[in-house]
């Protein structure tokens, strides 16, 4: 049972589908949240803590609300991203009410450094209110803010235990975070929740490249601290990618291998000669191959690594 009488049914939660209603829906649903902060961020100056978290708080009843009428009818997806909007109000809310009782920071132009028990409980709030969000609806969608919001958190923490901690020391807690989320991701598909699984893949996997990234621009002599893992990772990803059929896994894969050979390409050869033209066309040959093996032999892996969940009994 998929559609009857343009209403999706429950049908939809087992077989994503990327056609035009779901990219509207999806792009209406940021639309939204952009325009409801652009809301909040235009209230008047007088009062303004109060204005913030009565609109704010206005604005998440009435997502709420519409989640709940939403779901009520049929229309899983539309509900379950009106859940979404309900929790992204969360932080507006949070800081709202945390203004009206003077407990907010007044600076927080870099809340790294700058650090307040506040900011990071904001963060705890909104993963919470997500995870109860899910737990009502199932749409996996606010894993997305779940796991935003931890990494959020995760890069304030550090500051409870040791103030003004250097950028080297946010990205080994971005590595350590993004590692952690993949982890997660990982049980979740050999449990058959790959849907729910994907934005712990998705945005844990670009939480680690942050820190990565961060060793090879930062102040450290030794840049060989980012470029050589993320080579090692990227490859590795690659490789794994098909067996546990990820293709998360297998761009931010590319893009590591790619980013770290170019580096090592451009400190070892002019990239105005031949030889450097051909050992770029080697490393794409190389890719090229891997992709025709993943598909010969991946599926067959895959099927050693995936519980299959059960089929949606209609």
């Amino acid at each position: 049972m998929q559609e009857r009488a343009g209403v999706v049914l429950p049908a939809e939660r087992e077989v994503p589908r990327m056609d035009p209603p779901n990219v509207l829906w999806f792009a209406g649903t940021y639309a939204i949240a952009f325009s409801a902060y652009g809301l909040v961020a235009s209230l008047p100056r007088s009062h303004n803590s109060l204005w913030i978290f009565v609109v704010s708080l206005a604005l998440l009843l009435a997502f709420a609300a519409a989640s709940r009428l939403l779901l009520g009818a049929g229309w899983w997806v539309p509900g379950g991203l009106a859940a979404a909007l309900a929790v992204g109000m969360v932080p507006g809310v949070s800081v709202g009410f945390l203004l009206l009782i003077d407990a907010w920071p007044d600076e927080l132009a870099d809340p790294l450094t700058n650090f307040s028990g506040w900011t990071l409980g904001v963060s705890v709030v909104t993963a919470v209110a997500g995870l109860i969000a899910f737990w009502l609806t199932r749409f996996s969608f606010l894993f997305a803010l779940v796991v935003g919001a931890v990494v959020v958190g995760s890069e304030l923490l550090p500051e409870t235990f040791d103030e003004g901690l250097s950028g080297q020391d946010h990205a080994t807690a971005a590595l350590v975070t993004g590692s952690l989320l993949v982890i997660v991701g990982v049980f979740l598909d050999i449990f058959g929740h790959r849907r729910d699984a994907f934005w712990f893949h998705a945005l844990g996997w670009l939480t680690v490249a942050g820190g990565l990234f961060y060793y090879t621009i930062g102040p450290s002599a030794d840049q060989d601290r980012g470029w050589v893992p993320m080579l090692i990772v990227g490859v590795l990803m690659v490789i794994a990618s098909g067996p546990i059929r990820r293709a998360t896994w297998a761009v931010y894969g590319v893009l590591g291998y790619l980013a770290a050979i170019e580096h090592y390409l451009n400190k070892g050869l002019d990239e105005n000669n031949w030889p450097f033209a051909v050992s770029l066309l080697g490393v794409g040959l190389s890719i090229f191959v891997v992709g025709m093996l993943l598909h010969r032999y991946g599926k067959a892996w895959s099927e050693r690594f995936i519980r299959r969940p059960p089929p949606f009994a209609s």
